[in-house]
């Protein structure tokens, strides 16, 4: 007999693994919350893409109800890492990588192209940023 209720959760779409998969406290040492990839997924579209919350459901092929349990689930573990000195470990879920089977065909390129550029700009801006405040930190140090 199955202990589980309701349906079986749906593979999400993700764009990329990340390379680095563990972020710890300065100390090195405690607990660590587990984010799983399409959890980052979700983070990453809304919190750092800026897309709504339906265009980044519909870019994860999930319904917004699923979508939004992810971000909820995701933004109160990095929370609980923050405010509580733990840990953060990117691991597992129930994910399909775009572009790794021949399934990347139902999703448009438009919309892959568009996402990329969105976060190409963005990248663009913070190392604009990040490259003025060198520079004043590089002043200072010479006054």
């Amino acid at each position: 007999m199955c202990r589980c209720r309701g349906r079986r959760r749906g593979k999400r779409w993700i764009s990329e693994i990340p390379e680095v998969r563990c972020f710890l406290p300065e100390s090195g040492e405690g607990a660590a919350v587990v984010i799983t990839l399409e959890e980052l997924e979700a983070i990453r579209l809304v919190d750092l893409l800026d897309l709504e919350q339906e265009e980044a459901a519909l870019y994860m092929g999930i319904s917004r109800k699923a979508f939004w349990n992810d971000l909820v689930r995701a933004r109160r573990k990095v929370a609980a890492a923050l405010v509580y000195g733990m840990g953060i470990r990117i691991e597992g879920g129930s994910y399909i990588l775009r572009g790794a089977s021949g399934e990347e065909e139902k999703l448009p390129q438009k919309d892959d192209l568009e996402l990329v550029e969105r976060e190409l700009e963005l990248l663009k801006r913070r190392l604009e940023l990040l490259s003025k405040r060198v520079a004043e930190r590089k002043e200072e140090e010479k006054s």
